[in-house]
């Protein structure tokens, strides 16, 4: 098995980053994606709103059946208190087969509190 991280698309070049950086990470990202064997894992972080992820909106482009993409739910750990993102972890708001993982790291606060991890 071979990893591979791709970049975000990158909506605005920045410094001297070549004018069409957009259209540069997506064709990068789509020649990975659009592979049958690739397994995409589509990252969306939990303070946003899943409706508007362009990761989602690209994985359902490159795996327009839905057998190859994973949903990876980050920063859950910088939520604001009293919010969660168990329905997004449930696959309740953009259903995929294969599902979503929640990856949490521990807060400022756990870190203080000396939460042990696991």
């Amino acid at each position: 098995m071979t990893l591979i991280d791709l970049p975000g698309i990158t909506k605005i070049s920045v410094g001297n980053q070549i004018q069409d950086i957009e259209k540069v990470t997506t064709e990068m990202a789509k020649r990975y994606c659009s592979e049958d064997r690739t397994i995409i894992l589509a990252v969306i972080p939990a303070n946003a709103d899943m409706a508007t992820s362009q990761g989602l909106d690209l994985a359902r482009k490159w795996d327009p059946e839905g057998t190859r993409t994973l949903g990876v739910i980050t920063k859950i750990d910088i939520m604001d208190r009293g919010t969660d993102a168990s329905h997004m972890i449930l696959n309740r708001e953009i259903p995929l087969k294969l599902g979503y993982v929640g990856i949490k790291n521990r807060s400022q606060e756990d870190i203080n509190n000396k939460v042990k991890v696991g």
